[in-house]
């Protein structure tokens, strides 16, 4: 497994991020068209890790009275704010930071907030940098469905990343797949485990060593989940897995 911890937050962060903001739309899009069939149960939405929001939907935030964004990052804010700031003034939609540890004190964040629909923007798959023992974010991830058991809830999240090369992608690259979630991960059309990471770094150009994110197991068996493309920087992308969980599934 290889880390890369400048890439997870902070300064460095935000500032790839606006500058990459242009490579990554088409990403953004395809998160969008995902998150405009959601229908959350509540108009109450606790954003755990969302951050600036580069790749929030606009329009799906749109749909909550109340936003508590839940993020360590002090620069949170003031970025997310800047980047839907205007589209939540529209729709009279609150916006309240709150600077805390949400992977740390989740049980007593579900706890505070017991109606609230819950979605984590791109953090799960940064835990195995918290925890730095593979194993040990595996397991812990692999708990986060029984914890929100009866919440509805979705999660967008890194599968695994790492380093491409443009010249090897195929002539028809697909950078959107439908999956079923198996006791191997991720299953798109009966492929799953190293056989479907091989598959989806190919549509990518992916070379060299890729790193795991210990995601894998976060659904539950048969939770429909979107595989999607996030070609990143210009040498390096990640396959993110996004899915939804209704509170009576």
């Amino acid at each position: 497994m290889t880390t890369d911890r400048d890439t997870t937050g902070g300064v460095r962060w935000h500032l790839r991020a606006f500058w990459n903001r242009k490579r990554c739309r088409p990403t953004t899009a395809l998160i969008a068209d995902w998150l405009d069939g959601i229908q959350p149960v509540s108009r109450e939405l606790l954003l755990i890790g969302g951050s600036a929001g580069w790749m929030m939907s606009s329009r799906w935030l749109q749909r909550f009275e109340h936003i508590r964004l839940i993020d360590i990052d002090p620069l949170a804010p003031t970025l997310f704010r800047w980047n839907h700031g205007r589209a939540l003034s529209k729709s009279s939609t609150r916006l309240e930071f709150i600077q805390r540890d949400a992977m740390r004190d989740l049980d007593a964040i579900l706890s505070e907030y017991p109606l609230a629909t819950i979605f984590f923007d791109n953090v799960l798959g940064q835990h195995v940098y918290r925890v730095l023992e593979f194993d040990k974010a595996e397991c812990e991830l692999n708990h986060i469905a029984e914890r929100l058991s009866g919440r509805d809830w979705g999660s967008v999240h890194d599968l695994f990343s790492g380093p491409v090369d443009s010249n090897t992608l195929p002539s028809k690259p697909e950078f959107r797949f439908d999956s079923v979630q198996s006791e191997h991960g991720p299953s798109v059309e009966g492929v799953s485990g190293s056989a479907l990471h091989s598959r989806l770094a190919a549509q990518v150009g992916g070379q060299g060593e890729w790193m795991d994110h210990a995601t894998s197991g976060i659904f539950s068996l048969g939770t429909t989940t979107r595989l999607i493309a996030w070609p990143f920087l210009p040498g390096y992308a990640h396959w993110l897995q996004a899915g939804w969980v209704r509170p009576d599934s």
